[in-house]
């Protein structure tokens, strides 16, 4: 699918339920700038670092695929439906963050606004190179192309993949690790062209 354009959301869906792999490809390349921009607006750099930003994406979209029997696209967007289930996420962990620490105000919990540090320019980096990456793991043979997305998209323990692929945990972990390797060399490639 050409990404410079946006894929409809009845199709996401309708790829989400006949190929999961390829929809949840799909839904992370096409929404992944805007749950970090959600995020990114409820947590302030000084207290969130980086990681904890790309956490709570990756559980915006693993919850999102646990919720999808419950989605209907007539009352609302994949769009808005991402972006209701990011800022929950990011507001519950700044209040967890605020019960911990005692230090943050209230006003500072209603804040939504973008941070003041937010880049567009950034952000757009950003997306270049996950859509580097998707490429690239596109261009993996199966089972490690399936392995990787389970794995790293779908946040699946290496025996819950283990399982639903008929194989061994040990065979998944060691797929896993040459994958990744594969990966990084064929990106650092690109990087040096």
């Amino acid at each position: 699918m050409d990404r410079k354009t946006q894929t409809p959301d009845s199709e996401i869906l309708k790829l989400l339920r006949e190929n999961p792999n390829r929809g949840m490809e799909e839904l992370v390349c096409q929404y992944s700038g805007l749950l970090y921009y959600v995020v990114r607006g409820r947590l302030r750099k000084t207290l969130f670092s980086e990681e904890d930003i790309e956490d709570c994406v990756a559980d915006s979209f693993c919850e999102f695929w646990e919720s999808l029997e419950r989605f209907e696209l007539s009352k609302g967007s994949i769009r808005a439906w991402l972006s209701k289930i990011a800022a929950n996420n990011a507001g519950d962990l700044l209040r967890k963050r605020k019960n911990e620490a005692g230090k943050l105000s209230m006003q500072d919990d209603e804040v939504q606004e973008p941070a003041d540090d937010y880049s567009l320019e950034g952000d757009f980096e950003t997306r270049e190179q996950r859509a580097e990456l998707l490429l690239a793991v596109r261009a993996l043979e199966s089972p490690d192309r399936e392995i990787v997305i389970r794995k790293f998209y779908l946040q699946q323990s290496s025996k819950e993949i283990a399982e639903a692929l008929g194989i061994s945990v040990s065979n998944v972990d060691t797929r896993t690790h040459r994958a990744v390797g594969r990966l990084r060399e064929r990106l650092l490639r690109r990087e040096n062209r």
